[in-house]
């Protein structure tokens, strides 16, 4: 408690100390003198640009909760798509990939995520055999999938369950894949693609550490 007391008697002497500085600092304009400012990035908050070697050491570290991927069938050479932008059943059958094609990463533990689409709807999968959507409002375990990744930027998707999933040759999305799969041409493993890791922050660190770690 004293420890924490001491905390916001630094942090408000801080902010007395810097409102009088600014007050000065530009009273002294009009007579010519120079103006200073005090970035207070990397004391108060957090910003990875400042000190990446923060984030050094999470397991994931390349999928911060908030990074935007893209998925890719090997089989089909085809990106995984929420129509519209969300709202409708999954697909397996763009050529190349823009806003539809990318999900944003709700990061749930360091191989559990949660996609989100451009127009805010989560992918949701209720069961083995079930065709994925992009119809879900809000993220619970239905929502919930588990990344396996290789060294060559392979991964398999499964749900809950343990299921996999499987881009079919009809380019939908279901979670019925028989057994375990390799990294071989399979129907199981997509080519992921890291399009924007940008979000280094306070939840970042506390998200991909967990919060024990992270203090």
């Amino acid at each position: 408690m004293e420890l924490v007391f001491s905390k916001w008697v630094f942090v408000f002497s801080l902010c007395c100390w810097l409102i009088f500085s600014v007050a000065v600092a530009v009273e002294g304009v009009h007579g010519g003198s120079k103006v200073r400012g005090v970035n207070l990035g990397g004391w108060l908050v957090i910003e990875g640009w400042i000190k990446p070697s923060l984030f050094d050491g999470i397991p994931n570290g390349d999928m911060l909760d908030g990074t935007q991927v893209q998925f890719k069938s090997v089989t089909l050479q085809k990106y995984v798509s929420a129509d519209n932008g969300g709202g409708m059943d999954i697909s397996v059958d763009r050529d190349d990939a823009s806003s539809w094609e990318t999900f944003t990463l709700w990061r749930v533990s360091e191989l559990e995520f949660q996609f989100r689409t451009t127009q805010g709807q989560f992918l949701t999968c209720y069961g083995n055999g079930c065709s994925v959507s992009a119809t879900a409002k809000s993220a619970s375990s239905t929502e919930t999938f588990q990344i396996e990744r290789n060294n060559n930027g392979k991964v398999h998707i499964k749900i809950k369950s343990g299921t996999y999933l499987q881009a079919t040759m009809d380019n939908q999305l279901t979670a019925d894949y028989p057994g375990t799969p390799g990294w071989d041409d399979n129907a199981a493993t997509f080519e992921m693609t890291i399009v924007a890791n940008n979000l280094h922050g306070d939840y970042q660190l506390a998200n991909g550490f967990g919060h024990n770690k992270a203090k």
